[in-house]
């Protein structure tokens, strides 16, 4: 009976913790935002670079930014695929 009383004990304490870590559904769109947020950062750092006549600065930043977009569109596919298997 003990051992049981325990057994339930842990099961109470541990349970919520699970279902309280966020899921990769979550992780990914935190991600994204996080990503777009910079890229929408990094717009106006790039039109300011071009009106100070720093085509070389901006265009690294760019290049930077393509790579970034790239990165979102592959987790953009994760993400629907995802989904997709949840049946949403």
């Amino acid at each position: 009976m003990k051992t049981l009383l325990i057994f339930l004990l842990t099961g109470i304490l541990f349970v919520p913790q699970v279902f309280a870590q966020p899921s990769s559904l979550d992780e990914m769109m935190n991600h994204m935002r996080f990503t777009h947020s910079q890229l929408s950062n990094n717009i106006g750092d790039v039109i300011q670079l071009i009106k100070s006549n720093n085509t070389s600065e901006a265009l690294t930043l760019l290049e930077g930014m393509d790579i970034k977009i790239k990165h979102m569109n592959t987790m953009f596919s994760d993400l629907v695929w995802e989904m997709s298997n949840k049946g949403h």
